[in-house]
Parts: C-alpha cells; structure tokens; sequence
C-alpha cells in the first residue's frame, strides 16, 4: 500500500471500455487488486496489459512476481523473460538488472517434486 492507503478501484474499473483503456490503466487496476489480495484478477489485468503492449517490461515484472506468490516458478520464468527482452528494447538498465537477476535465482531454484 502507499502512503495514502490504496489504490481507488471503482473509478479505474469505470474506465474499462472507454478510450482510456490502455495498457496502464490495466496494470493501475492489477497494483489496486494486488493491494486488495486478488492475485488472479491482478493477472488476469496484467496478461491483457502485455498482449497489448508486449514491451510493458514493468508490467511482465509483476506477472512474474504475482505468479511467483502463486507458486507458479514456470510462468514466473516466462514473464521475466518477456519482460527482461522488453526492458532491453526500451535500454530501461535498472529493470533489465533487476529481471536477470530473478531469472538466475529461479534458475538455481530447484523445481518442487
């Protein structure tokens, strides 16, 4: 949560289906439900973020991070790739470190039986 308490929900979620649905308006909704404990919403939010920006690498970075809370390491790995190749696209250095990094610690994860 921020300073401020969270994120408003209902006046993002009016805004679906409107001119003014773009890409981050979905990964505004996705910030607001993780702040609220609904993950699969959040993701549902952030997969529609990435098919319509592929190169939204902040956005595959919190896929990642909610599938990692989901126990779901293999969809993790794919939207830190994802997002590692498009912080590289857009030069964006700090995420790109950042995504490296995730995806060599899962790399040393070993895969739960």
């Amino acid at each position: 949560m921020n300073a401020s308490g969270p994120l408003p929900l209902e006046p993002l979620l009016r805004l679906l289906g409107t001119p003014r649905e773009t890409p981050l308006l979905h990964m505004s909704i996705a910030l607001a439900l993780q702040q609220r404990d609904r993950r699969d919403e959040a993701m549902a939010h952030l997969r529609t973020a990435v098919a319509r920006d592929p190169a939204y690498a902040a956005a595959h970075r919190l896929l990642g991070l909610l599938a990692l809370e989901s126990g779901d390491a293999a969809a993790a790995r794919t939207a830190f790739a994802e997002g590692l190749e498009a912080a590289r696209q857009r030069g964006d250095k700090q995420l790109e470190k950042e995504l490296a990094v995730r995806l060599r610690r899962l790399d040393r994860t070993p895969p739960e039986a």
